[in-house]
């Protein structure tokens, strides 16, 4: 089946650039890649490339990451080793890739490329949220309100999910519809309190802030 234009973004680059002459400042790997192989292989050459340039030839292993001057940034988005979707086993997620294509870069050069990494369970992904929950409040109750209310976090992977509710201090509610299988033991990171479904989570938070049954 063919895939209409406006979805093949290489269509639009095909004949337009010469990506051997172009430096590189960053590799943003925003989600899960599709072919592993042809995105790991490019990402070393990228990464290894003297003068950020792909088809430069390879800078000696020392200088990997430590070349102030030409080191391209490294940046992953979501950290999540795992994911689930309708298939009953977990699938791979980002950080599967990232664990990939370090674990090839320090086959080949003996060390792991520093990086940047975004999303849960990371602090500055649960400060961007309550910013953005301190400025909704504000705009609704005006700029003297200054208490911020009890933050809920619902989710399905203790490793993400409830690992960085626990670290931002917010009350953290697993639930058991993802990631996360109770027959398996209980979680590597201990939620305020498990749920069977998403449904279930918000009747308990509703009745943590009212006192009052949903």
């Amino acid at each position: 089946m063919a895939l209409r234009k406006p979805i093949r973004p290489w269509i639009f680059l095909h004949g337009m650039k010469d990506f051997s002459k172009i430096p590189f400042e960053a590799i943003i790997v925003i989600h899960d890649p599709r072919d592993w192989a042809l995105d790991v292989q490019v990402s070393v050459d990228i990464l290894r490339s003297r003068n950020k340039i792909c088809r430069e030839p390879y800078k000696p292993d020392s200088e990997l990451g430590n070349d102030s001057e030409n080191n391209v940034e490294l940046i992953f988005c979501n950290p999540d080793l795992l994911w689930k979707s309708d298939y009953p086993n977990v699938r791979f997620g980002q950080g599967a890739f990232k664990e990939a294509l370090q674990t090839v870069l320090k086959a080949t050069t003996g060390r792991e490329y520093p990086y940047v990494q975004y999303g849960k369970p990371y602090a500055p992904s649960y400060k961007f949220a309550a910013d953005v929950l301190r400025a909704r409040i504000e705009e609704i109750e005006g700029p003297s309100h200054t208490s911020m209310p009890t933050i809920f976090m619902v989710g399905d992977n203790p490793a993400s999910d409830i690992a960085g509710a626990n670290g931002a201090s917010w009350k953290s509610i697993l639930v058991h519809t993802g990631v996360y299988d109770p027959t398996q033991g209980p979680p590597a990171h201990r939620p305020t309190v498990e749920a069977k479904d998403v449904e279930a989570a918000v009747h308990w938070a509703f009745k943590e802030v009212t006192q009052h049954p949903l």
